[in-house]
């Protein structure tokens, strides 16, 4: 009996990929910066990327995204603990000053929306920053 319980765990657990199930429950990943004038927003689904500025030279574009750009958006989330992004320190202050502009990102997993605390844009926690850099880097090719 108990050679048939652990053989049919081990095929539950072999026909299920567990290691992907917490990255596949990520639906969209937001990156806001502002100032006092103007906003930018990236929005980036498995889909597409959308930019949307406003302010001075307020836009919004959109282009659609590869599985490999997902992917490796994931990747850069795999060391980090989303539901505790909101505990990240800001390793600087200039946005105290309008010496930068503000910066927030923000993770869609499932029905939750989990939020860090405002940073510098251009300079981002450490445990975040792979991610925001990858993210700055998609949104150069959106026109």
């Amino acid at each position: 009996m108990k050679t048939t319980f652990l053989t049919f765990i081990i095929i539950l657990f072999a026909a299920n990929d567990c290691s992907n199930q917490d990255a596949e429950s990520i639906n969209s990943i937001t990156y806001e910066t502002f100032t006092r004038g103007s906003t930018t927003l990236y929005t980036i689904t498995p889909e597409k990327i959308h930019l949307k500025s406003t302010g001075l030279n307020a836009s919004e574009n959109a282009n659609s995204i590869t599985n490999k750009d997902w992917k490796m958006l994931l990747e850069k989330l795999e060391d980090v603990d989303v539901s505790r992004i909101n505990q990240l320190k800001a390793p600087s202050d200039s946005r105290a000053s309008d010496a930068a502009p503000h910066a927030i990102l923000s993770i869609r997993k499932n029905d939750t929306i989990y939020k860090t605390n405002s940073f510098d844009h251009g300079n981002a926690p450490e445990t975040i920053k792979p991610l925001v850099e990858a993210i700055l880097r998609l949104a150069e090719n959106v026109e």
